[in-house]
C-alpha cells in the first residue's frame, strides 16, 4: 500500500491524505457491513421474502466475494436472538474499518472508537441478539456511543479533512494524490459540471472532490443536502462505475433516463435505510457501468455526467409543483426536456413555481379554469405542455439575465392568453374546415343536377363521395365537442358547428336522392328548378365559408373591415334562406304540374326539401355565430 511505503520513507506530509483515502474506503465497507446485518435480521423475521441482490452495492464498496446468500439467506431466528452465519467475521471486518476511519482523525475519535473496536473484536458465536444489532445499526443523534452514529460523525469529519487536504483545484474540483493522467478526466468532469452549475441559482451542492485509490480515480459529488443522496464515480482504465443513491425512487429513475441510449448499464435498485438525527430515512441505490471505446469517448462521457447533476437538485420539488397542471407522464417529460435542453427547473422554482402559473391563471383565465381543475383538462395536454415549456425557458433566461420577476409574470400571463386564444382559434378552424366540406357537398349536388338537366346520368359515386365528406364533417363536430368540454366558455362554438352539421347531413341526403333520379321519364322543368335551387344553396354555403373565415381574422386581429365583412356574409345567408324558401316552392309547384310518376314526384320534392333545409341550418348556425362574435369577440 502507498500508506505503508510513505510511512517507511518518512514523508509524513503525504501520509495523511493516503490515510484519508483509506478511511473513506473503509467508511463505504462499514456501511455495507451494517446493511448486511440489517438485511439478515429482516430476512430472519420474514424468511418467505426473497434474498435481496446486494452484489452491486457490495462491489462498489470493495466487499467483493462476500457470501450474501450465506449471511442474509441463511439468517434465522433462535431463542437467543438471530443466528447469522459468518457474523463473527463480519464484525471483525467492521472493527478494522472503524480503526481505519479513526486513524487520520486524531485522539478524540480514537477514544470514541476504541470501545467499539473492542466490542466488535470480542470472541462470539454467530448468534446475535436484537438489542446488540440495534446497538450497532441505530443512530438517533442523542447517543454518541452508538457505532452507527460514530461512523456517521467520522465520515463527516473525513469529508472536512479531505477538503482541507486538497492539493490543487482542477476546474473547481478539489483534488489530492491524483496521477498526471487523471487531470484530463477531472477536467472533463469539471467542464460539464461548470457548464450547467449556474442553473442551480444559489442552491447549495455540487462540490466535488477527486482522489486516486490504487488503480481507480474516484470522484465524489455533493449533490444536495440530503444524507442519502450520494454520487460516487470510479474510473479505472476505460471503465466507469457510477454509484448513485437517492431517497426518491422517481428521481433515481430520472437520473438513469438521462443516459438512455448512451451505453450505461444499470443494476436493479436495492433498498436501504439510513438512521439519521431526523429519524429513519429510506433510500434506493443503483450502480451504473459504462465502457468507453477510447479516451476521447471516456472524457465525453464524464463531461456529460458532470453536466447532468444540477438537474437533480430540487427535482422532486419541481415534479410536485407541476401536479396541478399536467398528468404524471407529461410532468416527467417536461423535466426531461428541461434537462436535455440545459434549461432546468430551478429557475422556474426561483420565480415562484406553481404560484407563478396560478397567478397567471387568476389574472387571465379565472372564468375559464375553475378551482380544482387541472390546467391541461381545460387547455389540453399539448397546449399546457407548450405553455409550461415557455414558462421554464422564460424563468431560466430571466434568472441568468437578472431580469425582474414582474417581467417574467407578465410574459407568462401573455403566453397563457396566447394559448387560450389558440384554443378558441382551433375551434374556429374546425368550423371553417367543416364549412369547406359543406361547400364541397353543395357543389357536387349542383354539378350532378346540371348533368341531369343536360341528359347525362347521375355520377355513379356521388352518394359514396357524399357519405365520405359527411363522415369527415362529423369528425370536426366530435373534435369541437372535445375542445368545448375543456373550454366551457366556448360552448357557443359547439352549437354553431352542430347547427352547421345539420346542413351537411341534409346535403348528403340530397346527394343520395339525386343519384336515384333515373333516366326514364325525367321531368326537365323540375330538374331545372332543382338545379336553380341547388345553385342558390351553393352560394349560401360559399357565404358561410366567408363568414367563418372572417371570424378567424376578427379573433386574431380585431380588424374593423373583417368584422364588417363577417356581418355582411351573415346577412347574405339570411337573404339566401328566403330565396331557398321560394325556390323550394317553385320546385314543388313545377313537379306537381309536370310529374305524373309518383316515384319521381317524391324524389324531386324530397331533394328540394333537403336543399331548403340546408340553408335553414346555415342560417341558424350563422345567427349563433353572430351573437358569439358580437358579445365576446367585438366586445
Amino acid at each position: 500500500m502507498k500508506r505503508a511505503i510513505i510511512r517507511q520513507i518518512g514523508v509524513s506530509g503525504l501520509e495523511l491524505p493516503a490515510q484519508v483515502a483509506a478511511a473513506l474506503a473503509a467508511n463505504d465497507r462499514a456501511k455495507s457491513r451494517l446493511s448486511l446485518l440489517q438485511y439478515a435480521r429482516a430476512h430472519a423475521e420474514h424468511p418467505e421474502a426473497p434474498t435481496p441482490d446486494l452484489r452491486a452495492e457490495l462491489d462498489a464498496s470493495g466487499l467483493t466475494g462476500v457470501a450474501v446468500e450465506q449471511i442474509v439467506g441463511g439468517a434465522h431466528k433462535v431463542a437467543a436472538g438471530y443466528r447469522i452465519p459468518g457474523s463473527p467475521t463480519l464484525l471483525a471486518g467492521l472493527a478494522e474499518d472503524v480503526g481505519a476511519m479513526a486513524l487520520p482523525l486524531g485522539t478524540g475519535f480514537a477514544a470514541r472508537s476504541t470501545p467499539q473496536i473492542e466490542l466488535l473484536s470480542a470472541p462470539r458465536e454467530d448468534v446475535l441478539t436484537g438489542a446488540f444489532i440495534d446497538q450497532l445499526t441505530q443512530a438517533d443523534g442523542s447517543h454518541p456511543d452508538q457505532l452507527h452514529q460514530l461512523i456517521m460523525d467520522m465520515h463527516k469529519a473525513l469529508n472536512r479533512l479531505q477538503a482541507e487536504l486538497a492539493e490543487e483545484e482542477i476546474g473547481g474540483v478539489a483534488t489530492y494524490q491524483v496521477a498526471p493522467t487523471d487531470r484530463v478526466l477531472i477536467q472533463a468532469f469539471a467542464r460539464g459540471l461548470n457548464r450547467t452549475a449556474r442553473l442551480k441559482f444559489g442552491h447549495p451542492g455540487l462540490a466535488t472532490t477527486a482522489t486516486r485509490a490504487g488503480s481507480r480515480l474516484l470522484l465524489q459529488n455533493d449533490i444536495g443536502t440530503t444524507d442519502a443522496h450520494v454520487l460516487v464515480v470510479q474510473v479505472e482504465g476505460l471503465a466507469v462505475r457510477i454509484t448513485y443513491s437517492d431517497v426518491h425512487a422517481e428521481r433515481l429513475a430520472f437520473f438513469q433516463s438521462l443516459f438512455a441510449g448512451r451505453g450505461v448499464e444499470w443494476s436493479g435498485a436495492t433498498e436501504g435505510r439510513l438512521e439519521t438525527g431526523d429519524g429513519d430515512e429510506a433510500y434506493e441505490l443503483s450502480v451504473g457501468t459504462f465502457a468507453a471505446a477510447d479516451e476521447p469517448a471516456l472524457s465525453d462521457f464524464l463531461e456529460r455526467l458532470g453536466s447532468r447533476l444540477v438537474f437533480l437538485i430540487d427535482w422532486n420539488k419541481a415534479r410536485k409543483q407541476l401536479r396541478d397542471f399536467l398528468k404524471p407522464a407529461q410532468r416527467l417529460q417536461l423535466l426531461s426536456w428541461a434537462a436535455e435542453n440545459d434549461i432546468g427547473h430551478r429557475g422556474f422554482l426561483e420565480m415562484g413555481g406553481a404560484r407563478l402559473v396560478n397567478d397567471a391563471i387568476e389574472a387571465i383565465a379565472l372564468g375559464v379554469v375553475h378551482f380544482g381543475e387541472r390546467l391541461d383538462v381545460v387547455l389540453g395536454g399539448d397546449a399546457t405542455y407548450r405553455f409550461l415549456q415557455f414558462t421554464f425557458r422564460v424563468a431560466t433566461d430571466a434568472m441568468l439575465a437578472d431580469q425582474s420577476p414582474a417581467l417574467v409574470r407578465d410574459r407568462v400571463r401573455a403566453e397563457l392568453a396566447v394559448q387560450l386564444n389558440a384554443s378558441g382559434y382551433r375551434l374556429s378552424q374546425a368550423t371553417a374546415e367543416h364549412a369547406a366540406i359543406t361547400f364541397e357537398l353543395a357543389t357536387a349536388v349542383q354539378d350532378a343536377l346540371l348533368g341531369l338537366v343536360a341528359g347525362e346520368p347521375a355520377p355513379a359515386l356521388l352518394a359514396t363521395r357524399a357519405k365520405a365528406w359527411e363522415h369527415r364533417a362529423d369528425e370536426f363536430v366530435v373534435e369541437t365537442r372535445q375542445l368545448v368540454r375543456r373550454r366551457r366558455d366556448h360552448e357557443p362554438f359547439c352549437r354553431v358547428i352542430e347547427a352547421a352539421d345539420d346542413a351537411a347531413d341534409a346535403l348528403e341526403e340530397a346527394a343520395f336522392l339525386v343519384g336515384l333520379l333515373g333516366p326514364a321519364g325525367r321531368p326537365p322543368r323540375s330538374l331545372a328548378a332543382l338545379e336553380s335551387l341547388a345553385a342558390t344553396v351553393t352560394e349560401a354555403c360559399q357565404e358561410w365559408v366567408k363568414a367563418v373565415g372572417h371570424v378567424n381574422h376578427v379573433q386574431g386581429l380585431g380588424s374593423r373591415d373583417d368584422a364588417s365583412d363577417f356581418l355582411t356574409a351573415v346577412d347574405r345567408i339570411g337573404a339566401f334562406e328566403h330565396a331557398t324558401d321560394d325556390g323550394e316552392r317553385q320546385v314543388t309547384a313545377t313537379a306537381l304540374d309536370e310529374v305524373e310518376d309518383f316515384r319521381q314526384l317524391h324524389l324531386v320534392t324530397a331533394v328540394g326539401n333537403r336543399l331548403e333545409a340546408t340553408v335553414d341550418a346555415l342560417r341558424q348556425a350563422s345567427l349563433i355565430l353572430r351573437d358569439q362574435v358580437l358579445s365576446d369577440v367585438l366586445a
